[in-house]
């Protein structure tokens, strides 16, 4: 077999030579990222390492009402993300969103503690008090007393939510089902 017949590897980055339309794709798919980022609430900004000058663009970018402005500076953003380390900036996004589906998850299980001690709450306390403070979970007695008193309470509800939030941060709280 000659160097002719044979094919470079698909995954080998030293000979891979983008085509026109593979270019155009990489710089539209920046411009997307440079969007994403450009919407993320600030609290979030602030987790990612960006470059100053990216940084910069994401203020003016705010102040850009023009159509056809905004698309030249999220092209300017997309160059700007070009010559970053994109790919770094992208897992640093991903890792935040995962943080998120990760907190989504454990508000499910909190909320679904909250439903179950309205139901049974002697299995749900069995297992507490072999996992944390028994003062702790006195003061959560109380705001589940509370709570049951006026369900529809919102604050009560909230209070209730922050001490079980609480116990779930110092060991994950298991799924109430599982315990009833």
């Amino acid at each position: 077999m000659s160097n002719k017949d044979q094919q470079p590897h698909p995954y080998d980055v030293e000979e891979e030579v983008l085509s026109k339309t593979q270019k155009k794709q990489v710089v539209h798919d920046l411009q997307q990222l440079a969007k994403e980022i450009t919407a993320m609430p600030k609290n979030k900004l602030k987790q990612i390492d960006l470059p100053s000058a990216f940084t910069d663009a994401i203020i003016e970018s705010k102040r850009i009402t023009s159509h056809i402005a905004r698309k030249r500076h999220f092209q300017y953003m997309a160059k700007l993300l070009l010559k970053a380390d994109h790919e770094a900036i992208r897992t640093q996004i991903m890792q935040i969103e995962n943080l998120d589906g990760h907190y989504q998850i454990r508000d499910a299980v909190i909320n679904l503690w909250i439903e179950q001690m309205g139901v049974d709450d002697k299995p749900l306390f069995d297992f507490l008090y072999q996992h944390f403070d028994h003062e702790q979970l006195g003061h959560l007695r109380q705001h589940v007393r509370a709570h049951m008193k006026k369900p529809e309470d919102s604050v009560k509800r909230k209070k209730l939510f922050q001490a079980l939030r609480q116990l779930d941060q110092q060991t994950e709280l298991p799924n109430p089902q599982t315990l009833a």
